[in-house]
Formats: structure tokens, sequence, C-alpha cells
């Protein structure tokens, strides 16, 4: 190990200016020696677990031990030397020790790994609670990739066993990818805890969530502790390492960390991986400080020169919000007397990202961000115009759909939690001062910040298909499928309203809910204006304000509501009332029962002996089919026929000849009569 310490990271780590500067001030400091060790043990446990990241993910962009290198240096570069010389030893052994720590989740250990390719087991078995655990996990993020886990097993069914062992690592790559801030603070738990250290005060929590937080939503860097006590006048400020941990990694995009003998040599399949890899090969230089972040790239695909640019957008969202955490930071240390402030660029120059040219100087292709963008209004015109989507009624059978979810998803809970519940759902259509209004209100599961955020704002995104929806279902344990299948949401309420009114609150456990929302969006552009509710149990309330020009609605009456309504859920699973202001309906499993084949006839045919009528009933409740139909048929000669002509014969009028046809004819689901006339205008 000492040898190992020597000859491949003393050298290196010397280069650094962070780590001179640390070196120096522990030779002042009574807990130096312990520092040093520290730092010291904590590298090179980290460096060689790094070498292990390429096995579990050989196409992805390097975490290898160069990049830690690298971080660690970029660290220097955005605080600057003057700002580095006043640091306090612990935040100096910290910014070392994250820079090094913060992706060792990349590289889980063998066993972790086997416990996870036991997914594919018949009968899994575990050794102890914690491979359990790792499975069940697993397990999770697999249930929100159905349709990827479905190409495994076509694959394996098709007995391309390699397709399949090869789309199973690519699933088990992005497991670590995603889950590895996660896992390096367990990494932490398990083989440092306690140990992280300066002088008597345990930093090892501390250091854990610094190394989880380059991972996690930036804005809760701001929760971190500005002013940690470490000593007698030796504090530690952990939001500017968490800001410089963060910026540094991100930064780490230039052509060292995808060294191209290394490219050549990889069978880079995966097409998340060569984009990656593109990406970072065409950064030839950079120029990092605190006043400029500037990426020097010859680009040789669009893809690829897309692909950077959208990574400077990524880094400029980073560092408007690390900003705002940095101004907070330096206003603190301002009204503590401490004199360390720390600035950053507010964004990436992109001047010297470039498309190639070739040897006369003319660029080898037009590099234009162009693309399809999405209008809500035209979406809208276009359900409406083309019927791509339905009729108007699309808009209140989604609504209608979303609640029996809700209330569906709550039962479920509610049954494993052992209470009693009555799902509830009610349809009102009414008048109110001078607009008229369409009301579904549930009891349902109901809806909070994040789900509003992520999914009801969101279009095409279904919490039902998502991460979340599955961790909540392996938690409990419930049974639910949801109903709805179109997935278009509250886009397609602007089929009739500009103004929707929503009350929710969110069940999160047993007689446990989040605090109650109210919104309303309205407008062209769909503002979300949010406030506190006062809804006092969990479900949602929706209003649609009907618009009162260019409405499909505008002269919808109680009865074509009631109807609109009935042809939206024609089996509800539980009891709806349906309200209008002179009538309430309920309808519920039962109530298709009412219509028969019979009174839903709505043509008429002449007598014919030639036409033959089936009536069906249908009662097995095991097979799923309960109702009626009748099947017509044409028959000659007791045989079935597609057409049959009554009629057929010509006529001379003014010495001209006509044909009169009349003919019965199966036409797609229907019977239909059809003619031909002649018409005479006498003058």
């Amino acid at each position: 190990m000492s040898d190992d310490w020597l000859e491949e990271i003393e050298p290196r780590l010397k280069k650094s200016y962070i780590f001179e500067i640390f070196s120096e001030k522990c030779v002042n400091d009574s807990a130096g020696d312990h520092a040093k060790a520290l730092v010291k043990d904590g590298v090179l446990y980290a460096y060689n677990k790094s070498k292990t990241i390429i096995r579990h993910m050989p196409e992805f962009t390097l975490h290898d031990a160069g990049h830690l290198f690298r971080v660690l240096r970029l660290m220097e570069k955005l605080l600057t030397k003057e700002n580095i010389d006043k640091l306090y030893v612990p935040e100096l052994m910290l910014l070392i020790l994250t820079a090094f720590f913060h992706d060792i989740g990349m590289a889980p250990d063998e066993e972790t790994i086997l416990c996870w390719k036991r997914y594919w087991d018949i009968d899994p078995k575990f050794n102890g609670s914690q491979e359990e655990k790792e499975y069940i996990e697993f397990d999770r993020f697999c249930s929100s990739r159905s349709e990827r886990i479905k190409d495994i097993d076509e694959a394996r069914v098709q007995g391309n066993i390699t397709l399949s062992e090869t789309l199973k690592q690519y699933l088990i790559t992005d497991y670590i990818r995603i889950t590895h801030g996660k896992r390096s603070r367990e990494i932490i738990d398990k083989d440092w805890n306690s140990r992280i250290k300066y002088r008597d005060i345990d930093l090892t929590v501390d250091f854990a969530e610094l190394c989880f937080s380059h991972s996690d939503d930036a804005i809760k860097i701001s929760n971190l502790d500005k002013h940690l006590i470490c000593g007698p006048e030796v504090f530690a400020c952990l939001p500017l390492i968490a800001v410089v941990l963060r910026i540094a990694d991100i930064l780490d995009f230039d052509l060292k960390r995808t060294p191209p003998v290394l490219f050549s040599h990889l069978y880079v399949r995966h097409p998340v991986s060569l984009q990656e890899w593109s990406k970072h090969r065409a950064i030839e230089a950079w120029n990092i400080n605190e006043k400029n972040i500037q990426f020097h790239a010859k680009c040789t695909h669009p893809a690829i020169e897309s692909s950077i640019h959208k990574f400077c957008d990524l880094i400029d969202q980073e560092l408007s919000i690390c900003n705002n955490i940095l101004n907070e930071i330096n206003e603190f240390n301002s009204n503590n007397d401490r004199s360390l402030i720390v600035r950053l660029p507010f964004q990436v120059d992109r001047t010297k990202i470039e498309t190639k040219k070739d040897i006369s100087g003319k660029p080898i292709y037009n590099y234009r961000e162009t693309r399809f963008e999405l209008s809500k209004n035209q979406v809208i015109e276009l359900l409406m115009g083309t019927k791509l989507y339905g009729d108007t009624g699309v808009a209140l059978r989604e609504l209608i759909q979303n609640s029996i979810d809700a209330c569906l998803l709550r039962k479920a809970l509610e049954n494993k939690w052992g209470n009693d519940y009555k799902p509830y759902l009610e349809v009102k259509f009414y008048h109110e001062n001078s607009d008229s209004i369409l009301e579904v209100n549930d009891n349902g599961i109901g809806m909070d910040q994040y789900i509003i955020d992520n999914y009801y704002s969101t279009i095409g995104s279904s919490f039902y298909k998502s991460s979340d929806f599955y961790s909540l279902r392996s938690k409990t344990g419930f049974d639910f499928v949801p109903i709805s299948r179109f997935g278009i949401g509250i886009l397609s309420c602007f089929m009739v309203t500009d103004t929707i009114l929503v009350d929710t609150r969110k069940l999160y456990g047993p007689h446990k809910s989040s605090d109650p929302i109210s919104l309303m969006i309205e407008g062209q552009d769909s503002i979300f204006w949010i406030k506190d509710g006062v809804r006092e149990i969990p479900g949602t309330q929706t209003k649609l304000i009907l618009r009162k020009n260019e409405n499909p609605w505008q002269d919808l009456s109680e009865q074509k509501f009631i109807n609109l309504v009935e042809e939206a859920v024609p089996n509800p699973p539980f009891p709806i009332q349906i309200t209008t202001l002179s009538q309430t309906k309920m309808r519920d499993e039962r109530s298709f029962k009412e219509l028969t084949a019979t009174s839903l006839k709505d043509y008429s045919w002449d007598e014919h002996e030639n036409l033959k009528e089936i009536e069906m009933e249908f009662n097995d409740v095991s097979e799923g089919i309960i109702g009626s139909a009748i099947i017509g048929i044409l028959e000659k000669n007791g045989m079935p026929i597609k057409k049959f002509d009554m009629i057929n014969k010509n006529i001379e009028i003014e010495g001209e000849m006509y044909q009169l046809d009349k003919s019965i004819k199966i036409s797609n689901n229907e019977i239909e009569l059809s003619t031909t006339t002649v018409t005479i205008d006498m003058i």
C-alpha cells in the first residue's frame, strides 16, 4: 500500500495547490498529522476503488482516477489561490476527500452486482437481509422500465443470448449511474464511519452528505452548515465545498476523460454512451477560472455539437443556482468578519465551440439549433380539427379517468393499511353567474407540489408509468392497475376552457396528508398560479370554466352532459354521481346493463327475406363478458353473402339510359342500404 502511495498518488497529489497549502497548514496544527494520515488513507482507498469502475461501466465516460485528480485541479481554478490560502485545515481536508470519494458509488462490489443479476432468476435466493434489500431496490428500478425488460426477455426467447446479456448490462450500468450518489454515502457509512475526523469532531456524516450532494438537487446545498465549528476559531463552510465539488465535477469535460486510444478499442454500442464519448472527445482545450469558463471544440457532426451545447446549457443552469448560493455564503462570511469571497462565471463562453472546417476553411456542415417545437394551441387545434384524439368528450373522459385512478389507488393503499374507505366521485355541470362550469370532485389520493411539477404539468408524463409509482407499489405491496390509457392529461381540457381551477391535497399515509394546494391555470401560455389551499380531506376538485365563444360545448344541455359522462365511463368500478341543476343520477358497474343492443339499434332496414338478425345475450362473469348483441347476416340460398341487389335495372328518359340500383351490403361493422335515384326537373 505504501509503495502504491509513493509511486502512483503522492507525486500527482503534490502538484495540487490545495494539497500543498493543506500540508503547510498541518505543520502548525495540533491535529495536522492525523489529518494528513487521513487524507493519505482516504485518497489511496478511493483511488484503488475507482479502478474497478470500468468493469461494470465500460461504455460510459470514465469516472476513473484521472477524473478524481482533474476534479481536484478544477477546484483550485474555481477557488483561486488567494481564497485557498484563506481556508481552514478541515475545509482543505474535505475538499481533497470529496474530490476522491464523490464517485465511489460507481464501483459497487461484486456481491452487489450478483445480487442485482438475480432479478432474472426464477427463484432468487439471498444471503441475508442486505442482499434482499438490494434486490428489492433493483426490482423497483426495473419495474419502471418495463419496455427494456421486455426487450431483454424477447432477445432471450428468440435465442439471442448475447443481445439479452448486453441489454442486461446496459440496465445495470444505468442503475449504477443513477444511484451512485446514494451508494457513495452507503460505502462511506460501511467503511469509513466515525473515521473522518478533525481533532475530536466527527465529520463523517457531513462528509457523506457533501459527496451525495453532487448528484442531488443543487438547491439543497443551501441547507448545509455555513459555519460548522471544528475547533477553537476553526470552521468549515460546507455549502462552499459542495458548490465547488459540484461545478468542478461537471466541468471535467475534456479529451483526457475519454482518451482516443481507449475509445478505439472499446466496442461502444449503447447510444447514450456513444453520445457521451463523442461529446468529450470533441473538446480540444479549455480555459477555466473564477472569471471565465470556455471550451474549445471542433465538432465533426451536428449531433456532437448539439450535445456539447446541451451540456453547456446544463452547466449554465448549475452556475446560475450555485452563484445564488455563493451570494448567500459571501454575505454570511462578510457578516462574520471572514474575508473569503468566492465568485463564479454566470455562463459558459461558447464562442470557441465550432464546426470543424475542411482544408479550404469551409465548415463541413451547417449547424443550426433547429428542432420541432410543441405549441399548446396548435396541439389542441390538431386534436379538435383532425379528430386525432377523438371528440371534445376526451377532456371529460381524461378528468374522470384520472379521478377513478386516484380513488382506486387510495383504495388499494387504505386496504393495505386496514382502513375503511369508500371512493367518492361527483361530476357536475352548472352555471355560476354568467359562467358554465364543469366540475369533477373526488376523494382519491390527491396531489402535492412534487406530483404537480413532475407529472400533472408535464405533457406525456404519467405518474402511473414512473419509478415513483413503482417505488410506492413496492413499498406498500398494493395491487392496483390504472384504467387511464391515453395520457394527454390536463392539456385536453384546453379544448373547452381557458381557465382551470384545482383544489387538491395528497394522502401520504394512514391519517397523514400534505398541505392543501389551490391551483389556477389560465391564459394562452397556461400560467400556473399556486396558493395555499383550504381543502380538508385528501382528493382533488377540478373546475373548468367553459369558454363562452368557440366552445364545442357552448350549447351543452343537461341531458347532453349526462350522456357525455355515461359515454366517457360506461362501466365505472364504483358509483359516480352525475349532478346538474335539475337532475342527479348515479352510475355504477351495473348501469351498463340498462342498455341493450336492441335499444341502441339506430338503423332501419326494409323487411327482406335475405336479411337475418341473430340476437345474443352474454352473461359469463368468469370470461368477463356481459351484455347483448345483434348480428345481421345477409343470406342467399342459405349461404352468407356480402351484397344483395334488390333492384338493378336500366330506364330510358328522353332518349338517355340511366341505371337504378337498390342493394343491401355489409360495410365495416354494419349493414347499410344503398340506393341510386334519378331526379327530373320540370320546366
